[in-house]
């Protein structure tokens, strides 16, 4: 069950990597690009992670969808990759083929509020998604 815990923040990776902004363990979100669709591993207002099970070639910026389980989907968010893993490198997890990690760039004040409504209920959904689990 520990490995439910949806709302956790994230500790910096690496002393390089300073975040402005919180960033929360997720569950239950998709990262969807037009090279496939990957797990959200970290999310925050200025950006996200997502671990891939297959290997891609993700350009420096473009955009994508982040879909929850229980429907909410912020479309064409335009992101620029900061940092990306691959097999066989320092810290990926043994989970994913890839992980990139992204902040957004441009975002709409639709996509902002959206985002901000996602993060400001995440216990919301949280509970939720892991009350739908225990049933």
């Amino acid at each position: 069950m520990n490995q439910l815990i949806a709302r956790e923040i994230v500790e910096t990776r690496n002393l390089l990597e300073r975040r402005k902004n919180e960033r929360y363990k997720i569950v239950h979100m998709l990262a969807i690009t037009g090279r496939g669709t990957g797990q959200i591993i970290d999310i925050g207002r200025e950006g996200l992670s997502f671990g891939c099970l297959y290997p891609h070639s993700f350009p420096d910026t473009w955009s994508m969808d982040v879909l929850d389980a229980r429907g909410s989907h912020i479309k064409e968010l335009q992101v620029r990759k900061v940092w990306e893993r691959k097999t066989g490198d320092p810290g990926l997890s043994t989970k994913y083929e890839l992980e990139i990690g992204v902040e957004f760039a441009d975002l709409t004040g639709e996509q902002a509020d959206e985002l901000a409504f996602l993060l400001d209920n995440l216990d919301l959904y949280t509970s939720s998604f892991l009350e739908a689990y225990r049933n």
